[in-house]
């Protein structure tokens, strides 16, 4: 397609993907018709008066300038993109570093205050069973009318000898 006025850029500009569009508005400083750009974002995306265009446009130009200064000062400095490159992103580390830092220690002072609560949960939850183990014990003579009862279920041939050996064992081992 020949581009050759407004109009045949419009129409050059219907014809785009979604996501091209999306790139040129966001990279509109670098568009050779940012105007028209922001005008067909904008018609597909969300309504904006010519005033809030225009106010995008400046927003745009201020950072092509903010940008185009740094990489002056750069260039002064015989800086290369990437030493700044690398700068930046040992700053936004370090930042990233600080942050999980805090997030650990706030983890951690909450997982003490949790394992302290867990702790004094199952101190008292274990001493309540045994507690509840010393009241449950027999005493001496209930276990032997056990074994008495036990030894006339064999008698009669409800429970075999081996049966009641076992039964007998274990009573005698809380004695």
């Amino acid at each position: 397609m020949e581009i050759k006025s407004e109009k045949s850029i419009k129409e050059y500009l219907k014809t785009l993907s979604d996501d091209v569009i999306i790139k040129y508005y966001l990279d509109v400083e670098y568009s050779p018709f940012p105007v028209l750009v922001i005008e067909e974002y904008t018609r597909r995306f969300k309504r904006k008066t010519k005033d809030e265009i225009i106010k995008d446009l400046k927003t745009q130009a201020h950072l092509a300038k903010k940008k185009t200064q740094e990489f002056g000062k750069m260039a002064k400095k015989h800086q290369f993109v990437d030493d700044v490159t690398r700068r930046k992103s040992e700053e936004i580390f370090n930042q990233a570093k600080k942050k999980g830092y805090a997030i650990s220690e706030k983890i951690t002072y909450k997982g003490s205050i949790l394992g302290s609560k867990l702790k004094k949960g199952t101190k008292s939850g274990i001493k309540s069973g045994i507690n509840a183990g010393k009241k449950i014990r027999s005493s001496g003579n209930d276990d032997l009318e056990l074994l008495g009862k036990l030894g006339d279920l064999q008698k009669a041939g409800i429970i075999t000898k081996k049966e009641f050996q076992e039964k007998k064992k274990k009573i005698l081992s809380k004695i």
